[in-house]
């Protein structure tokens, strides 16, 4: 088994340093001379609070309760997305997903432009009668769009 070495074991030794031995002062000496001795030049930092203060004033500065989660993010909605927005959404996807926004699209214009009378979807019956101009303009320009032509 191997010894390891200590640290300071190349150090040489030397002999403790002895303190003068002081003259004790006589038993009637006066109070002045006592605190002559025991005199403190300048005391150049704080004095340490005590434990109690310490532990109060770390009491005082924690927080009551933990700060509450930040909210969360308002929940996407493509409605609210601006022109500009839409396009560069629309940009972004891959041809797979294009393709299929396209059809879901255009069955969904075609919905609202000329509504069945037979598919209320549950509502009160409130069907309009007339085909939504807005959107029947939107399908032409779609359709120009595709195929080439200018409306």
């Amino acid at each position: 088994m191997s010894v390891q070495r200590l640290l300071f074991d190349d150090l040489p030794e030397t002999e403790p340093a002895r303190k003068p031995r002081r003259a004790r002062a006589a038993a009637g000496a006066t109070a002045s001379t006592m605190a002559a001795q025991v005199a403190v030049d300048v005391v150049r930092e704080a004095a340490p609070l005590p434990r109690s203060a310490v532990m109060a004033a770390t009491v005082a500065t924690l927080p009551l309760a933990p700060p509450a989660p930040p909210p969360p993010p308002p929940a996407f909605d493509p409605a609210a997305l601006s022109n500009p927005e839409l396009r560069a959404l629309v940009q972004a996807l891959p041809d797979q997903r294009l393709a299929h926004l396209l059809i879901e699209a255009a069955r969904e214009l075609k919905r609202r432009a000329a509504p069945d009378r037979g598919d209320a979807d549950g509502e009160d019956g409130d069907v309009p009668t007339e085909p939504n101009p807005a959107l029947l303009r939107a399908a032409r320009q779609a359709v120009g769009e595709l195929s080439g032509d200018d409306f």
